[in-house]
């Protein structure tokens, strides 16, 4: 994902984040690189508000098809990262595959 693709995934998760969660304000922290058990490179974004971290960790598939995007969330009650949700992107636009059952 070269930086425009990048910028564009950004702004995506902004508006797949407002569609979360419509009542928080939230603003883009950092980006950082990643490498999944495979050794495959993937990217992290992370976004912020009062209540909440989220992290999308944005891993390519072989197939190139669409994109794995895995969702944390981490709030005060909770200081690690926990998975929310698995989303496929595709075509500029997240979409949710499966909501994780939380406690």
């Amino acid at each position: 994902m070269g930086n425009q693709g990048e910028t564009i995934f950004q702004e995506s998760c902004l508006s797949f984040i407002e569609t979360l969660f419509p009542d928080e304000s939230f603003h883009f922290l950092e980006e950082s690189k990643a490498t999944d058990a495979f050794g495959h490179h993937g990217v992290q974004l992370f976004f912020s508000s009062e209540h909440r971290t989220l992290k999308f960790s944005i891993l390519q598939q072989s197939h190139q098809r669409y994109d794995r995007v895995f969702v944390s969330e981490k709030t005060v009650q909770n200081t690690f990262f926990r998975r929310l949700l698995e989303a496929t992107y595709e075509e500029n636009q997240l979409y949710i595959d499966h909501v994780v059952k939380t406690d």
